[in-house]
């Protein structure tokens, strides 16, 4: 398995490619996640259950 990593003979430039890809892929995400607000994160894990808005039922609706 490791003898066609070290003999690529031309085709690694798509491995580094990739590589590079991921690593700052999940390093964007991860100063995207430490820099964010806290109140943002709040609100975002408040918001499936605010019931400020009243709530459209589909079915009374079409009655």
């Amino acid at each position: 398995m490791f003898k066609q990593i070290t003999n690529l003979q031309g085709d690694e430039i798509y491995l580094m490619i990739s590589l590079w890809i991921f690593l700052v892929f999940f390093v964007v995400v991860g100063m995207m996640l430490i820099f964010m607000k806290k109140d943002y994160v709040q609100h975002m894990k408040e918001l499936p259950f605010d019931e400020s808005e009243p709530k459209s039922n589909y079915l009374s609706d079409n009655n």
